[in-house]
């Protein structure tokens, strides 16, 4: 049977302009502190934008790590991390923890973080944060010259009390929104950028789009 090929109504593409990043129309994201212990206890955390989970059970989180820094060898020596979900009121210790390498620093006795027992594993919660997650590197992918990606399995979750009810945050959760990097005119950074949670609203099942596709529960 031949298939008829649907034409497309082409728009001119008016409503948008080039942008210099194929990141950046998702940056809107909560970041990630990404702890990790060396072999001689050291403890280090850095700022992670580079990451996706991936499955359910077991559940996986894939994140890309630069192999200059302190956070790769750790993740070497001792094959375990914990992901940190930051509130907005440590904005500054992300842009601290992305700035500074911690072969310069100790970035966690700098930083004054709480080091919260693990469940699973013997890397630290941190005890400001919103939510840690406890990983095991089940897998080491090679990703170009600069880094590679590590493939986490989570082996335990802690979620603060009162944040999150189900699966969606609280209004009052005050998760950390990272934005971006604002430029001035003649391309000079002007700073890392974040915004505050304000309202959370249901999804509307209502809508027509939505009656006329999703199939419609029985009423009997």
């Amino acid at each position: 049977m031949k298939r008829t090929e649907t034409s497309v109504d082409w728009q001119d593409p008016d409503m948008f302009e080039a942008g210099n990043h194929g990141n950046k129309p998702f940056g809107i994201r909560v970041p990630s502190l990404v702890v990790t212990r060396g072999a001689k206890n050291r403890l280090n955390f850095l700022t992670a934008m580079w990451f996706t989970p991936t499955g359910f059970e077991p559940s996986r989180m894939i994140v890309a790590i630069q192999k200059r820094t302190l956070t790769y060898d750790f993740l070497l020596e001792r094959g375990e991390f914990v992901m940190s979900a930051p509130t907005d009121k440590m904005m500054d210790i992300v842009v601290f923890a992305g700035y500074i390498s911690g072969r310069d620093v100790d970035k966690w006795q700098a930083a004054g973080l709480t080091a919260v027992k693990p469940a699973k594993i013997s890397v630290p919660l941190i005890g400001e944060a919103i939510g840690n997650v406890e990983y095991r590197v089940v897998q080491q992918i090679p990703f170009g010259e600069e880094m590679d990606l590590f493939v986490g399995e989570v082996l335990a979750t802690h979620v603060r009390k009162g944040a999150v009810e189900g699966e969606l945050y609280r209004e009052d959760s005050n998760p950390l929104l990272y934005m971006g990097t604002k430029y001035s005119p003649d391309g000079k950074p002007l700073g890392k950028f974040y915004t505050h949670m304000s309202t959370v609203e249901r999804a509307n099942y209502e809508s027509p789009l939505l009656r006329k596709y999703l199939p419609q529960p029985n009423k009997e």
